[in-house]
């Protein structure tokens, strides 16, 4: 699936994908559609690009998750999360950051700035299947912003994936 064709301009988005890995975002998009949102999923590659769209007029309403690659071109994932956050219009829309980095400051950073999920790369399709399924059937699946002693407090369902910050070997 090319990138930004997924959604005419005309519909409502409801989720965004913002990611330029083809394959991640084709994989995603497919469960996504799985879940009721065909036609409302908009995939952009470029950071830029869906700071952009995210400042327009009224692109906010109705959309009910953003899932963020943190690796982009032009703006990287971290800065458009902190972006995002900063704006009163955008910071509670849920956040699920896609990532292959082992870094555990991103993790911590993340968690800072209240991501509602952290999926760690290489993702399969049962990855983000279990990833959408716990977003939109879980009773609550709230934002890990608190840090004790340093670490994140995370809420159930938190991590999706496999790497070393799932595995405990940081």
């Amino acid at each position: 699936m090319k990138p930004g064709n997924e959604n005419p301009m005309n519909k409502t988005i409801r989720v965004l994908v913002i990611e330029d890995d083809t394959d991640d975002s084709d994989l995603l998009v497919r469960q996504l559609e799985k879940n009721d949102f065909e036609g409302s999923v908009k995939v952009i590659p470029d950071g830029g690009q869906a700071w952009d769209l995210l400042l327009a007029e009224n692109s906010h309403q109705g959309l009910v998750a953003i899932f963020l690659d943190l690796n982009l071109p032009s703006l990287s994932g971290m800065k458009l999360l902190s972006r995002i956050k900063s704006q009163q219009k955008l910071c509670t829309i849920p956040i699920f950051v896609m990532t292959s980095s082992t870094n555990p400051k991103d993790f911590v950073e993340c968690s800072r700035l209240g991501v509602d999920g952290y999926i760690t790369k290489p993702v399969t399709f049962m990855t983000f299947s279990k990833a959408v399924a716990d977003l939109f059937h879980a009773p609550s699946v709230g934002p890990a912003n608190k840090l004790t002693n340093g670490q994140p407090v995370l809420p159930n369902r938190f991590l999706f994936g496999q790497g070393p910050l799932l595995d405990g070997s940081t």
